[in-house]
């Protein structure tokens, strides 16, 4: 209600601009009245266009942070897969083909995988909320997959504050569907979004960068021991030497590729983190010309290393 007398009040003005240029236009030749009409209509549109292009930055911040994010399945490592290999591993020592071995990765590698995948989920939600609303578009969300409580589970060693962090961060973005989105209030939803988001994506970098690389860690060195056990094993016989040689190579290979995609992608977290969090800090400030430059800056450097991620 207390928009409507304003927006009253602009409409009698932009009547009254109206009617003069008009009286102006009337008293003018045809190339004159073309001229005139076309600086009235930049006059009145430049507002709207201004603003537009001033939030084309966090537009862009927010699609292009959201689609490097979605590159999560692009490092090819997960909880069941350090699952798969240490089962590989028992069998290899055994020394024996066992046809009935059961690797029971479903339960706890599995759940760890499927909450790495529901943290990633509700920060590209909170992301995608803001490409909306910068352009300026109110829409409901499909919260069904925010509101599912994260489990505690032993791969990935959260403690009960970041178990928090993320109930309370899909409790957040399933009210916000309603209270921001529908009203078209960037401001307001990056104010309160900020804290929230800080924390998940730190809570999501510890995951990453800790608990998933850790596995990794474990998975190669385990590998190696191996390797070595079968290469003092193997005593004169060079070519089963070779063999060995060649295994440990693409382990090696493996291990580097992985963690290099890691790497990136921690960086490309922490580069998103910052660009929310400065979204925050400018909130006020977005259509400034300096502000946007700063965001646009951070929008550059997530794709840079989405592209990265390509290679």
């Amino acid at each position: 209600m207390g928009e409507r007398p304003y927006l009253y009040f602009l409409l009698q003005l932009l009547k009254v601009i109206i009617i003069f240029i008009t009286e102006i236009i009337s008293k003018s030749s045809i190339k004159e009245h073309m001229s005139r009409k076309n600086l009235f209509i930049l006059i009145v549109l430049f507002p709207l266009l201004h603003g537009c292009v001033a939030l084309n930055e966090v537009n862009q911040y927010a699609a292009t942070s959201t689609a490097a994010l979605s590159k999560v399945n692009d490092i090819d490592y997960t909880f069941s897969d350090y699952c798969l290999h240490d089962c590989e591993l028992q069998q290899i020592r055994k020394g024996e083909i066992d046809t009935l071995f059961k690797c029971e990765c479903e339960q706890q590698a599995g759940k760890a995988d499927e909450a790495i995948q529901k943290i990633h989920f509700t920060i590209t939600s909170y992301l995608t909320a803001i490409q909306r609303l910068s352009d300026n578009k109110g829409f409901t969300y499909d919260v069904s997959n925010l509101t599912a409580a994260l489990q505690q589970n032993p791969l990935l060693k959260l403690t009960d504050e970041q178990i928090g962090v993320y109930n309370s961060a899909g409790n957040f973005i399933a009210t916000a569907s309603s209270i921001f989105y529908r009203k078209k209030k960037l401001k307001q939803y990056i104010e309160r979004a900020d804290p929230v988001f800080q924390s998940l994506t730190e809570t999501f970098i510890f995951l990453i960068n800790n608990r998933l690389r850790e596995q990794l860690r474990i998975d190669y060195e385990t590998r190696l021991a191996n390797i070595s056990q079968m290469l003092d094993n193997a005593k004169n016989d060079k070519g089963f030497k070779q063999v060995v040689v060649k295994l440990y190579l693409d382990e090696r290979t493996y291990y580097k590729k992985h963690e290099t995609v890691i790497n990136s992608y921690v960086s490309l977290l922490r580069t998103v983190q910052k660009g929310h969090h400065e979204l925050f800090l400018q909130r006020n400030n977005l259509k400034d010309t300096k502000i946007r430059g700063l965001i646009k800056r951070y929008a550059q450097d997530a794709k840079d290393i989405l592209a990265s991620l390509q290679k």
